[in-house]
């Protein structure tokens, strides 16, 4: 018996050291530059190759499983051997590289988005911070320098490169938190905001670029944030501003990274996000398809409850087996929407005998892990959240009890 290809795939991140690659500089500006009024598509310079193929969901986790994933866009092998060659590997981001960053929020957004449109979009998150923005001084190409915008473009694409170079003369968290989540809606004649590098000029971002922004935000947001931001910062989400919860601690700079690890509070705004996303268009784009397509938020005193159950069942606090399996289902009650409480659910009914629960809960999961892509507990990678899932859901449908030997548990991998 060994491995075969599952449906539900797992989801392969490039890990790399850390080293530090970081310089700032003022963004100039050409009067072309200053409008953001553009139709997003695939379409790519004459000199780059074409990607003709739509691809499935399942297809993009399964090549990027087996490290295929280029197959799925032309412009990455080229334009991740072009960031490592700038030393984006080397550089520290958050929970991981600067590389593994990028290369994740490109992986997220080809998920979310296997269609045409998605091309473009991801494109931009792979290079989304490559010339410095409003949150971040890495820079791995000079955006004053008509050679490397030339470069960007030859690697990405011309639409790609522009959405980039606005994404860096725009403060992203005044026109996302500040302005989109607190009214809810994506204006339908766009917005016109101030260029933040050069005071005389505005910038005009159209309701589509508005939608583009949001759902990337989705998407970087839900990549990198972990609860050590929440040691570092003194409170959820307080590093990206809208709702929030206050801990008693406050802000602590000197928070040792990378803490507990524990997962971080972020579900509940990404779902706002999500929300205000659905309010562009919503039958004529394609949504990220997490939160029912984003139709539902999820309220931030929930994702907390939930967190906290979850934590206490990995910490060791909470005693008998039946408590553990209450606990996981009420966390799951408050929080329905990300896979791990299932995992850990999924197990313990597992050794309880209670196998048809167990392969309930272990379904669920492979259904949530295809549609997110990366995991909401980062102690771990998502290829071992999923691998670890398989395995719980064959034993469960195969009927089989929870081994009496440790050894026996250990000697888990081969699945069906």
């Amino acid at each position: 018996m060994a491995c075969s290809t599952h449906r539900f795939s797992m989801w392969w991140h490039i890990l790399n050291g850390c080293a530090v690659l970081m310089f700032f500089l003022p963004l100039a500006v050409s009067a072309n530059d200053a409008t953001s009024s553009m139709t997003l598509s695939s379409s790519c310079p004459s000199s780059s190759p074409a990607n003709t193929t739509e691809w499935s969901r399942a297809d993009i986790l399964d090549l990027i499983l087996s490290s295929d994933v280029e197959k799925t866009d032309p412009f990455l092998a080229q334009t991740v051997a072009e960031l490592k060659r700038r030393g984006a590997h080397r550089c520290w981001h958050k929970h991981s590289s600067f590389l593994n960053h990028l290369t994740s929020v490109h992986q997220i957004l080809k998920l979310w988005l296997p269609g045409s449109n998605g091309d473009v979009i991801a494109r931009v998150g792979l290079l989304h911070s490559a010339y410095s923005n409003s949150y971040v001084n890495l820079a791995l190409f000079n955006p004053n320098d008509f050679s490397e915008r030339e470069r960007v473009r030859d690697l990405i694409g011309v639409e790609a490169e522009k959405v980039v170079y606005l994404f860096c003369v725009i403060d992203r968290q005044t026109i996302v938190v500040d302005t989109l989540l607190k009214n809810g809606v994506i204006p339908a004649e766009g917005l016109d905001v101030p260029h933040i590098r050069d005071k005389t000029k505005t910038v005009h971002l159209d309701a589509e670029m508005l939608w583009l922004l949001v759902v990337f935000t989705m998407a970087d947001i839900s990549d990198q944030y972990f609860g050590w931001w929440e040691d570092l910062f003194g409170g959820s989400m307080q590093g990206f501003g809208g709702s929030s919860l206050k801990n008693d601690a406050g802000p602590d700079p000197n928070a040792l990274w990378p803490g507990l690890s524990r997962p971080g509070l972020w579900v509940s705004h990404v779902s706002e996000l999500g929300a205000v996303a659905r309010s562009y268009n919503a039958n004529s784009h394609t949504l990220p398809p997490v939160f029912d397509n984003c139709t539902r938020v999820l309220l931030l005193e929930h994702e907390n409850e939930a967190r906290n159950l979850y934590w206490q069942v990995i910490t060791d606090t909470v005693s008998s087996d039946e408590t553990i399996i209450e606990v996981l289902q009420q966390c799951i009650r408050l929080n329905p929407w990300v896979f791990e409480p299932r995992i850990m659910l999924a197990q313990k009914l597992l050794q309880a005998n209670m196998f048809e629960e167990a392969q309930a809960e272990a379904e669920r999961a492979l259904e949530l892990e295809e549609l997110w892509g990366f995991p909401w507990d980062k102690r771990l990678g998502f290829e071992a959240w999923v691998a670890w899932t398989r395995v719980l859901h064959q034993r469960a449908e195969e009927k089989l009890p929870w081994p009496k030997s440790s050894w026996e548990v250990i000697n888990f991998g081969l699945v069906k």
